[in-house]
């Protein structure tokens, strides 16, 4: 049907009555959600969303008052510190435990200062974790102290980040002296393998911080959990080039997995379908949503955990897989995705899922005799096929003026403009995805708030293919990994080289030697590249 020019502004003002009634609901625009699609007008009325947004009752959302997974603590070395970034605050995590008598480190607290030494500003993480657990920082040679032994948040937190050692000071003053050289210190947990941490210091941030759950995985903390999933982190800990809006837009996103993932999880000419997606939980600020669909479950839980139970041809999976990804704000331009994947235990699993390209790569990265660092490496084949997309699509995004905020007569600064004024998303697939720009847009500013007057952008000299310094070097796992296997390429070219020397020169085990060792050595070579870079593009990909 095609509309007049009358009957088009009049559809238009019907549908944005209903938004405008639906914005004053605390599901914030559900009705919304579940018809502004497969119409154009729907796609054109969006734009008077601006013009009600002094009018919408919205939650204040706070993004310094939630907890944060920012590690995976089985790859930390304990006997460095680590540098991070959490909503653009530049950290050192390091653990205080330590070395016993044989200097074997002992497993402390893990701490999180800001890595700023109160001296002169230099960065801790530069700094060392000395044989008695204490954090010494490489400039001047101030030490300060972690956590006392046994505390926890509500108890002696508060002491932690005292300095211990100060060596220039005269003796008479000391005490004095490291009594105002105190670090700036973070809260801390260690839950389901992750180091945790709460982006609020000091007495105000441990009090926060005991008043705020963490965002967990629940279905890690249910009732026979142990005895029904078997989870896993398989990716390694890495940050992507990407904004974090646009990480978990692809999060939320399965229809991706067709066309992106193309010989890996999918199969871009075979797989795409009109698939559909219904609300099954509100929209709210604080508990975010939840769809069910023709490719399974999504649910967003704020502020950046997205779970998906993948069910469609190519991912068969029904409810005995779920794939929890924390996406964490680490600086602008950059985010952190933490994925904890969880895999029914075989007696509580019908076991009858079809062998598709997902289900060989799932029993790759869940099989028991899979190494570590293998799934870490392995992980770069299907994350990079995203990287480049994500990367160019966030800076389209930025240079479209979608991040832009303007001050509106003397308030708040308010963004020029909304998702759907740049994207066209008609088809219920993405319904995922328009739910979350909905919350990001009208409950939750818009754009990560960060902590830095100044921060930096991902724009100059960016590596999207970079592994080495993404995650091989800050990885236990795969630095001793890389450094075996590269011992094992020198040794096969070796011996190749020997035998090629020294063998007779017309016997058969010359040759055997000289081609299987040779093979051995160039195998490697061409493998160990993964530990260091890893470039994929999709033109390629046939």
């Amino acid at each position: 049907m095609v509309l007049e020019d009358s009957d088009n502004s009049a559809a238009v003002r019907n549908q944005a009555e209903t938004i405008e009634s639906s914005i004053g609901s605390p599901t914030m625009g559900d009705q919304w959600i579940k018809t502004s699609f497969e119409t154009e007008s729907a796609q054109r009325s969006v734009r008077s969303l601006k013009n009600l947004k002094n009018n919408a009752k919205r939650e204040e959302f706070d993004w310094f008052n939630h907890w944060y997974p920012l590690h995976v603590v089985d790859t930390m070395d304990a006997t460095r510190p680590h540098k991070a970034q959490l909503l653009g605050i530049n950290l050192v995590l390091w653990n205080d435990g330590p070395k016993d008598q044989n200097k074997k480190k002992q497993v402390g607290n893990w701490n999180a200062y800001h890595d700023s030494c109160p001296h002169r500003r230099a960065p801790l993480s530069e700094g060392r974790v000395e044989d008695d657990g204490s954090l010494l920082c490489s400039y001047h040679g101030w030490r300060f102290e972690g956590q006392p032994a046994g505390s926890s948040s509500s108890d002696d937190s508060a002491t932690a980040g005292k300095c211990c050692s100060l060596p220039y000071s005269p003796q008479r003053f000391e005490d004095r002296h490291r009594a105002k050289a105190s670090c700036e210190v973070f809260p801390t947990k260690v839950v389901d393998g992750m180091l945790w941490v709460f982006p609020q210091s000091g007495l105000e941030g441990i009090i926060l911080s005991e008043n705020r759950p963490l965002p967990l995985v629940s279905e890690l903390h249910e009732k026979d959990s142990s005895t029904t999933w078997k989870s896993r982190i398989p990716a390694g800990v890495r940050d992507f080039p990407c904004s974090f809006d646009t990480m978990i837009e692809n999060t939320l996103d399965p229809a991706h997995f067709c066309a992106a993932h193309h010989g890996t999880l999918g199969n871009r000419y075979e797989d795409p379908s009109a698939y559909d997606f219904k609300v099954v939980q509100s929209l709210t600020s604080k508990e975010g949503f939840a769809l069910d669909g023709d490719m399974g479950s999504l649910e967003f839980v704020p502020p950046c955990l997205v779970k998906y139970r993948p069910d469609y041809s190519a991912m068969p999976f029904e409810k005995n897989l779920l794939i929890a990804t924390y996406c964490v704000p680490t600086k602008p331009g950059w985010v952190r995705p933490l994925a904890t994947v969880l895999v029914r235990k075989p007696e509580d699993n019908d076991n009858n899922v079809p062998v598709t390209l997902s289900k060989r790569a799932l029993d790759i990265f869940m099989g028991p005799f899979t190494p570590t660092w293998f799934g870490h490496i392995a992980a770069s084949i299907v994350l990079h096929q995203d990287a480049g997309l994500l990367y160019l699509q966030y800076n389209n995004m930025k240079s479209l003026g979608y991040y832009n905020k303007k001050p509106e007569n003397g308030s708040p600064k308010e963004k020029n403009m909304i998702y759907q004024d740049l994207c066209y998303t008609p088809n219920r697939v993405d319904k995922g995805i328009v739910t979350f720009r909905r919350w990001f847009d009208t409950m939750a500013g818009g754009d990560v708030p960060w902590a830095s007057d100044n921060p930096v952008d991902n724009e100059n000299n960016v590596d999207i293919y970079d592994m080495w310094n993404a995650h091989t070097v800050n990885c236990q796992y795969c630095t001793t990994a890389y450094a075996n296997l590269e011992i094992i390429r020198k040794g096969a070219y070796a011996i190749s080289l020997a035998a090629l020397l020294f063998l007779p020169y017309e016997s058969t085990e010359r040759a055997a030697v000289v081609l299987v060792a040779g093979g051995i050595g160039f195998g490697l070579e061409q493998f160990n590249q993964l530990f260091i870079r890893y470039e994929f593009h999709h033109h390629e990909n046939d």
